[in-house]
């Protein structure tokens, strides 16, 4: 009897203890959310109240990459170390060749932190500004394949004179994990149904090795990209190309030496940083930041829109986000483009390796319905999805080092039948009707429900390859070779039909400004972006998110909702 009290009692106890537990976890949420929006609030009230720049004679404009280059701004309150946009990059350079008392630019290049397809179209704007007869320094206490890149856009490139500081300049090496034979151990198991021979998105999951198609896919593309960084800087550092690539693919270029590197024209001088002002001349520094206060605008009648989709493409996301790109937003921002009388002409940035079949479908109507021109600038990445709703456009423009294409369609079904059984838990049925029970994670996919969902998969790949047929004027027989899941650079799209031209966004600009035969028009940015009260919800979603992962089975909790056809690229190349 004694025994049932004292049981009850702790019982009782533990359930005390739960409850205070949940609930503190509840209140440290809430603190946390309302700490989060006070320094939002502050940081935005602190940004009104800088002082007035003033630009003295002898001033560099200062490019730091360090935080990275975002494709747009999100719109929200709590981005403390928000990236800077990429047309604010580009704009701010640009002007900066106009301005008297900007004698050049200087870029301390040790971390850049920007992708390839950014260092192309920064290096494009950079050579626009050397035309003015300015110069663009590049200061680096080291460097690799990735900065590298980017210094060897300017006019000079310094490094300290000591051992320490290093060159480290090599071929290329990717690692691609696949996780079958883990999933086989666990119980778990991917069905994965590709249409295009080449769509390799997915295979990780249901192959122990690397398909010979997507191997064969991932080296033209590397070697490729490896070949023109050769010939850049072969051109650039007047370096003979064979030499060049001897020296890299031999490891002579590898944990050297700045002395080692002036004495084979890889950099220009050697100088401390604390120096460097004084040798080279350098007055005054302003940072792309504060420079960027000081631009005035001037509001003129004829406008470009810009406007972006960038991320995974959903059918319903969260208005203003980098991360996706769904129907409702870019349906809104294209009419007010198409209603605005003074715009007369739209680029659409599109930075996306795909997602959503139904919702690349729905933008690319959007886009091929209106009056306007389209021309289209292609990010980092615009495939799958992310070329399907790019070929709706007028024209398409990428930079060199874009990945493109991957026309294609997959299907990702789990199911944890394997790991059921191991877990010793038995599943009882009660159904009716054939497919029925397709979406079960439990339950093995029959050959009949697999042939399903292939033959609906079928249906959409054709409907892909006949949206870019008509929109590219590629005949259906010739588009298969250049289709079926294959991945290319921008520099191939323009061989093979995909791309109109090679340019970063500021040429697609001024070529549809060109076009349009306009002669001075202002580029206005459409985006739907988060207020104050949207930023507070999107909080408080994460905080039900936490509470239903606590009280939801872990089963429920880890489920894939991957039933419906996407398309996605393979992987995101850097």
């Amino acid at each position: 009897m004694m025994g049932c009290k004292m049981k009850m009692i702790l019982k009782y106890i533990g359930k005390i203890i739960l409850f205070f537990s949940k609930q503190v976890l509840q209140a440290t949420l809430v603190v946390m959310i309302f700490l989060i929006i006070i320094a939002g609030v502050i940081t935005a009230t602190l940004t009104e109240y800088k002082k007035e720049i003033v630009i003295e004679k002898n001033t560099y404009l200062e490019l730091d990459f360090s935080k990275g280059i975002s494709e747009k701004d999100e719109g929200g309150f709590f981005e403390l170390e928000k990236a800077i946009k990429l047309y604010q990059v580009l704009e701010g350079i640009k002007q900066a060749s106009k301005e008297p008392n900007i004698e050049g630019i200087y870029m301390d290049i040790d971390h850049v932190d920007i992708s390839v397809n950014h260092i192309e179209e920064v290096g494009e704007a950079l050579d626009e500004f050397k035309k003015s007869g300015k110069k663009v320094y590049a200061f680096t206490r080291n460097i690799d394949n990735q900065n590298y890149r980017l210094g060897i856009y300017a006019t000079k490139i310094v490094m300290p004179p000591i051992q320490s500081a290093m060159i480290d300049l090599s071929g290329y090496y990717r690692e691609f994990n696949y996780f079958k034979n883990l999933a086989d151990y666990v119980g778990i198991k991917f069905n994965v149904i590709h249409i295009g021979e080449y769509k390799a998105y997915g295979e990780q999951y249901s192959k122990g090795k690397m398909s010979k198609e997507f191997e064969k896919d991932v080296k033209r593309v590397y070697d490729r990209v490896y070949n023109d960084r050769i010939e850049e800087i072969s051109k650039r550092r007047d370096i003979e190309k064979l030499t060049m690539n001897k020296a890299i693919l031999g490891g002579e270029l590898v944990m050297t030496n700045p002395i080692y590197g002036k004495k084979i024209g890889l950099i220009d001088g050697l100088s401390y940083q604390s120096e460097f002002d004084e040798k080279y001349e350098v007055g005054n520094k302003i940072s792309l930041e504060d420079y960027l206060t000081t631009i005035k605008r001037i509001e003129k009648k004829e406008k470009l829109a810009l406007i972006y989709a960038s991320g995974d493409i959903v059918y319903k996301g969260p208005r203003g986000s980098e991360n996706s790109i769904n129907v409702e937003n870019m349906k809104s921002e294209l009419k007010k483009a198409e209603e605005d009388k003074d715009v007369k002409g739209i680029v659409l940035r599109v930075n996306s390796p795909g997602g959503s079949a139904l919702a690349s479908e729905i933008i690319h109507h959007e886009i091929s319905k209106l009056s306007k021109p389209v021309y289209v600038s292609m990010g980092g990445v615009a495939a799958s999805g992310g070329y399907y709703i790019s070929a709706g456009a007028k024209k398409i423009f990428a930079t060199k080092s874009t990945i493109t294409g991957s026309i294609g369609v997959v299907s990702i079904i789990p199911e944890i039948s394997g790991l059921v059984k191991k877990s010793m838990i038995n599943v009882e049925r009660v159904e009716k009707g054939r497919y029925s029970g397709m979406n079960s994670l439990t339950a093995e996919m029959t050959p009949g429900e697999i042939e399903k969902i292939r033959r609906s998969s079928l249906g959409v790949y054709d409907e892909f390859k006949n949206r870019v047929s008509l929109g590219r004027n590629i005949p259906l027989d010739k588009l298969e070779s250049v289709a079926g899941g294959r991945i290319w650079l921008g520099e191939e799209g323009v061989e093979n039909g995909l791309v109109d031209e090679i340019g970063g966004l500021e040429t697609t600009i001024k070529t549809l400004g060109r076009d349009l035969k306009l002669k001075d028009y202002q580029v206005v940015e459409i985006m739907e972006k988060k207020g104050m009260y949207e930023t507070v919800l999107g909080y408080r979603d994460i905080y039900s998110k936490v509470r239903s992962f606590v009280r939801t089975p872990m089963i429920e909790a880890a489920r894939f909702r991957i039933k419906t056809p996407l398309l996605f690229m393979p992987y995101e190349f850097n």
